[in-house]
């Protein structure tokens, strides 16, 4: 089974693009230009969710696509924090960015890459998917995916 997510609210307790998206364009704009540094040390810091280890469970049973709303800038620093602290194998990982219609964007590559369900925290996102013939679930925990995951 192809299965897609998205980091912040799924892998991530965080969750910026829940904030204006217009300020974090803004503030994302304004540390890449002076202060790099602070892009990695966040993307690189950032906890996880409780029970992340059913993620990598399922990571090393399915093929994984990661469509997260992150701007294309921080692709770098995500697939190293994806690596080096989550742990969590697998086979494409896109930054979409904060621009309008992001969860749009997010649509396209899904069907793009012909992913079978989707797991977002966030209901438009879920919405819009479901509306496009791609299953997609709203995540709220690790364990309550799992169950999700069982039942298909």
């Amino acid at each position: 089974m192809h299965i897609g997510y998205d980091i912040d609210g799924v892998l991530t307790k965080r969750d910026y693009t829940h904030v204006s998206r217009l300020g974090v364009r803004g503030i994302f704009a304004l540390l890449q230009k002076y202060f790099p540094q602070v892009i990695e040390n966040w993307t690189l810091s950032q906890p996880l969710q409780d029970d992340i280890e059913i993620a990598r469970e399922i990571a090393s049973k399915h093929k994984i696509s990661i469509i997260t709303a992150r701007p294309e800038l921080m692709q770098p620093y995500t697939a190293q924090w994806l690596k080096n602290i989550a742990h969590i194998e697998y086979d494409n990982l896109y930054c979409v960015g904060l621009k309008s219609k992001f969860s749009e964007r997010k649509l396209k590559l899904a069907q793009d890459l012909e992913i079978d369900v989707f797991l977002d925290d966030t209901l438009k996102t879920i919405e819009l998917f479901e509306a496009n013939g791609i299953n997609a679930h709203k995540f709220e925990t690790w364990q309550e995916v799992k169950e999700y995951m069982d039942r298909l």
